[in-house]
């Protein structure tokens, strides 16, 4: 098993002896943008006196622990949302007509980062503008996985077979 942590996310590979776990990538959000805006909003609170001070304080302790949670595994492709998701949400192999993995916008398609909502899909993202798109049989619209890592993704999802389309 090899760990590397770059920053924001830990990618975490496992070699296919006796574990069915190919891929794992936990993405925090740590974008200096948005700390700088936060401490920004923290300092203008302060300097108004208003009792928003909580508001900002809780807003910054919810975005420092949250974090996407991905795993690409010998069953299919799961994610969640850590500290309130406490089992993954698994969408089998079997289930799905094509993954890929591509670029996306952001703020054209779903208007930001986060878990956001378009009429085409869903999307579950932290940061950045790469993702590993599923689509399912049973349904229309797609799901969008963000990744700070789309070529490795590509390369293990390749290598394994995984590759549905």
């Amino acid at each position: 098993m090899v760990i590397l942590e770059l920053g924001s996310m830990y990618i975490n590979y496992k070699t296919m002896n006796n574990d069915s776990v190919y891929y794992t990538e936990i993405q925090k959000f740590r974008q200096p943008w948005l700390w700088t805006l936060l401490l920004f909003s923290l300092f203008v609170v302060l300097y108004r006196g208003h009792g928003g001070i909580w508001v900002v304080a809780g807003v910054s302790v919810f975005l420092w622990f949250l974090q996407l949670e991905t795993v690409i595994s010998e069953q299919g492709i799961s994610y969640r949302w850590l500290p309130f998701q406490r089992s993954r949400r698994l969408i089998k192999w079997q289930e799905m007509e094509k993954v890929s993995v591509r670029r996306y916008a952001p703020l054209a398609e779903f208007g930001g980062w986060g878990i956001r909502f378009s009429w085409r899909g869903t999307a579950q993202t932290v940061s950045g503008n790469n993702g590993i798109e599923i689509r399912k049989k049973s349904k229309r619209r797609f799901l969008l996985i963000g990744t700070q890592m789309p070529g490795q993704v590509q390369q293990i999802l390749m290598q394994n077979h995984l590759i549905v389309s």
